[in-house]
């Protein structure tokens, strides 16, 4: 009887293991995984990121939104507003929304009035509306000023093709976007 008791007992831990590992990634229906978690991978080089991105922007957040976390817990959805300052890639408006899923206790989040490039995975569109995602795999880098010369470097790009380093974050991301790669 013992023995039925915790035969039965193993495979319940091991269903509810399987059903929260499941629901992380199904998040909602029809919503793309945003974090490397999901997809298995991060990406470091530049050229990578824009070659998945429909838009590659720089951009100051002016407010978020955070949604009830799933399940009672675990991962948070975080709408993003946030002002277009330059695109690198694409052609978004002046004013986006950008989403980003992050793990329960991820501390990565954007702050307001801070400025990042963000790598956007458009997604459905309802009427005027359409989603906007983090690219999965990449992560937003905090970019105060185009014209910083600090941390300008490409990834693992430069080390690999033995080129100089970019000289700012401008120029960083300009030669990410003309020598895409993964499209």
């Amino acid at each position: 009887m013992k023995k039925k008791t915790w035969a039965l007992a193993g495979a319940t831990l091991v269903l509810t293991a399987v059903a929260l590992g499941a629901a992380k990634v199904a998040l909602e229906p029809g919503l793309p995984p945003t974090s490397s978690a999901d997809v298995g991978y991060r990406a470091t080089d530049d050229r990578e990121v824009a070659g998945h991105a429909d838009e590659l922007v720089w951009a100051r957040i002016t407010g978020s939104s955070e949604h009830a976390p799933l399940f009672g817990g675990g991962p948070v959805r975080v709408d993003y507003r946030a002002q277009v300052q330059k695109a690198f890639k694409g052609t978004p408006p002046a004013t986006v929304t950008v989403s980003v899923v992050y793990a329960d206790g991820d501390s990565t989040r954007m702050a307001e009035g801070r400025s990042y490039v963000i790598a956007v995975a458009r997604g459905a569109q309802e009427g005027e509306k359409e989603e906007r995602w983090m690219l999965p795999g990449s992560v937003h880098v905090d970019t105060p000023s185009l014209d910083d010369a600090e941390d300008s470097r490409q990834g693992e790009h430069n080390a690999s093709l033995r080129e100089a380093a970019p000289a700012d974050q401008g120029d960083r991301w300009t030669r990410a976007v003309a020598r895409q790669s993964g499209r």
